[in-house]
């Protein structure tokens, strides 16, 4: 598998969980503690793994370019992912199962906000990153 179509895999990935998320974070009620446990542990999960991989594969490659245009726009998406990945820590950290089942409401608004936030970040790789990755490997 090439190294791009494992990061779309991972996006897609990605997006199944955070529409799992979002239909919890729609209900009036939390789901059974264990159920969301799991979701947000497997969310963590793969989002963890997937930033690894754009550390060590994606950015290395797209900042070592010869094309400065292919360069600077892995260098503002890089700068940028820093800032979501620490608000992503913020919010898990912030968010126990008892801070969870004491402010439900609480919870579900700032998981709204992350969900947009991860997925309008994917929708930009998608559209905007991962086809620079594309460029390079058909110029190799």
């Amino acid at each position: 598998m090439s190294d791009v179509t494992k990061l779309r895999d991972d996006h897609a990935q990605l997006v199944k969980l955070v529409r799992r998320l979002t239909a919890f974070v729609e209900q009036p009620k939390p789901p059974a503690q264990l159920e969301l446990f799991e979701l947000r542990r497997e969310l963590s999960s793969t989002l963890i793994a997937h930033l690894k991989a754009e550390d060590w594969v994606l950015y290395p490659r797209l900042l070592a370019s010869s094309d400065a245009a292919i360069a600077d726009t892995a260098r503002t998406f890089n700068a940028e992912m820093g800032g979501l990945a620490a608000a992503y820590v913020a919010y898990t950290a912030q968010w126990s199962a008892d801070a969870i089942a004491a402010d439900w409401a609480g919870y579900c608004a700032e998981s709204r906000a992350i969900i947009a936030a991860l997925s309008d970040r994917i929708t930009r790789e998608n559209r905007q990153l991962l086809p620079l990755l594309d460029r390079l490997d058909a110029a190799a």
